[in-house]
This record gives structure tokens, C-alpha cells and sequence, in this order.
């Protein structure tokens, strides 16, 4: 693999162009494991070749480019499930139409991707974003009668976004949806105390406007037992963008209300 500052010859050329990586990270509150990184350079005119392809199993903190006197396109995916075929990348408008499937993305290792631009003898810097959302459950109340209890709680999300493009930074509109079956149990039943469980959930984004029947906002459902009966409270989740963590407290007042905060 290349190592930090290692040149990477585009062209023959007396031009050298600077590149910088960083992540940024809106999903942990630790740093996110990078197992690959490809980096791929294409001529920012006509139709946008691809002019270098590398790969590399860290995040080098520079990259110096020698090519044409051209502007050039960078494009950088990280953690990526699957290998790519030189055929079908060697033009940037066939990146841009790159998906992945969320069942094929890790939250401890997201995809990550970035784009930048570079002219001649200038530096740029490729900053990358996962493409997975975050959504945390961090209070739920319990505001019915002091023997009542919400029993066995859990969450889960509806309305997933099954795949998304990994260059687009906004406008994410699923067209197949998930239903997540994955539901994750708090730790306790809720009484008369709040609780502030940090549960967490992933998913792919979906930033949609109004909702409408073919493209719904994605919820979050609290599930649980009321006096034996099963009750479910969904949220819907508005903006929930790229790279994002949307913070949700409900409050439980009976079986069939509750209020929530999505911030």
C-alpha cells in the first residue's frame, strides 16, 4: 500500500497538485474505524476521465499529485463493501451514480466519501462523511398513573431508506424502503422517573420534504406493554440528512398519546 506523502503520478507533467484527507465524523463520539480508502482523480474537463486510481488501508494526511496542467476532480471512498471495476468508474459521471445498500454498511466502519477540486499548483483538501444516519432515544417519560408502568420497552425504525448514492450531500429519497427488525430493548421498564438510555439506531438518509405515500418519513417506534397491552408511539424523523444524529425524547402520557422532541 502507499505510504503518507508517497507521490502519486498522474501524468507527466510539471504540475504538481496537494491533496489533504479528513474525516467528518457526526455519528460517534469516538473516531470511526477505516479499513480502505480509494482515491480517484479525474480530468475535470470533457468527460471527466479518470486519470489515477489509488488505494490505500489508512488515512494518509497528504497526498502529492504530479499531472497535466488541468483542474482535476477528486474523489475519495472509504470502507467500501465492494471492489470496484476500472470500467465502471473511469468516468466521474459513472461515480456519481454509485449506490450502496445499507444492509451492506457497518456503523463502526460507515462508507465514507468526499470530493474536492484541484488547480494546478494549489493544494485542496477531501474532507470525508459517512453516508449513514444516526438516531438516538435520549429520554422517555412516564407521565400516566404512579403504578403504571411502561413494560419491556423497545425501539425500531420504519420507513428506511434500503440504499443511497455516496457522492449526493442532500436530497436523499428512498425508493425502496427497510423495516428494521433489529428492535433494541431498554434496559429497564419505565415508571414514574425519566430515563436516558443513549439507544441508538442506524439507517441510511432520508431528508425528504412533506411526506407523501411513496416517500415517507422514516420513524422511530417505541414499543411496549401497557397493562398487558402491546402500544406503539412512532415518531417521525424530518431531516434526517447524511452524516447526521437526530436526538429524540418521547413522553408517554397514555396508551394511545404521547409527545415528542426530535432536535
Amino acid at each position: 500500500m502507499p505510504e503518507d506523502n508517497e507521490e502519486v503520478n498522474v501524468a507527466v507533467d510539471s504540475c504538481w497538485f496537494l491533496l489533504k484527507c479528513s474525516v467528518n465524523n457526526n455519528l460517534s463520539e469516538s473516531d470511526l474505524q477505516l479499513n480502505s480508502l480509494d482515491i480517484l482523480i479525474y480530468d475535470a474537463d470533457g468527460v471527466g476521465g479518470l486519470e489515477s486510481w489509488k488505494r490505500y488501508d489508512s488515512l494518509p494526511d497528504t497526498i502529492v499529485v504530479r499531472g497535466a496542467r488541468r483542474a482535476k476532480t477528486v474523489v475519495a471512498i472509504a470502507n467500501s463493501p465492494r471492489s470496484f471495476s476500472r470500467r465502471a468508474i473511469e468516468r466521474y459521471d459513472s461515480i456519481e451514480l454509485l449506490s450502496y445498500e445499507f444492509d451492506e454498511d457497518s456503523p463502526s466502519s460507515p462508507v465514507m466519501s468526499g470530493t474536492c477540486s484541484l488547480s494546478p499548483d494549489m493544494s485542496g483538501r477531501v474532507v470525508l462523511e459517512p453516508l449513514m444516519s444516526r438516531v438516538q432515544l435520549c429520554g422517555i417519560s412516564n407521565m400516566m398513573s404512579y403504578l403504571t408502568r411502561l413494560e419491556d420497552p423497545r425501539v425500531y425504525l420504519e420507513n428506511m431508506n434500503s440504499s443511497a448514492e455516496v457522492l449526493r450531500t442532500s436530497g436523499f429519497r428512498p425508493t425502496e424502503m427497510l423495516e428494521d427488525k433489529r428492535k433494541k430493548f431498554l434496559p429497564y421498564d419505565v415508571g414514574v422517573f425519566t430515563q436516558h438510555p443513549m439507544t441508538e439506531l442506524f439507517c441510511y438518509p432520508n431528508d425528504s420534504g412533506e411526506p407523501t405515500i411513496g416517500t415517507p418519513h422514516t420513524l422511530l417506534v417505541l414499543e411496549c406493554e401497557i397493562d398487558g397491552k402491546t402500544c406503539r408511539f412512532p415518531v417521525e424523523l424530518e431531516g434526517l440528512g447524511r452524516n447526521r444524529t437526530l436526538h429524540v425524547d418521547i413522553t408517554v402520557y397514555n396508551a394511545n398519546s404521547c409527545d415528542s422532541k426530535v432536535y
